[in-house]
């Protein structure tokens, strides 16, 4: 009989993480999450130190963006435009229930 052993992150949608624990997560370097911050896909949570945090919910979306590049090879605006449509789906449905 095989096992599969998961491991992972709870991460709490106001909870903030670094930077660098976020390019950890996502698997990315710095470089695409400040692209993302710079095109207003992403906003920090805490701007006003030289050290940028990010949300949860920030997070889910890089995830998201992320993966859509790198399985379904669609560009930068493409994902954007995909999550803000899932992000606008969700919030229809969650008005409906």
């Amino acid at each position: 009989m095989e096992h599969t052993i998961l491991d992972g992150i709870v991460i709490e949608e106001r909870e903030n993480i670094s930077l660098l624990e976020f390019c950890e997560i996502c698997k990315v370097d710095a470089e695409w999450v400040t692209a993302l911050v710079y095109e207003g896909i992403l906003e920090p949570a805490q701007t006003g130190s030289e050290h940028w945090f990010f949300s949860g919910t920030s997070l889910r979306r890089a995830l998201i963006i992320n993966r859509l590049q790198q399985d379904l090879d669609i560009n930068l605006a493409g994902a954007t435009l995909v999550v803000e449509l899932l992000e606008e789906r969700n919030a229809l449905l969650a008005r409906i229930n």
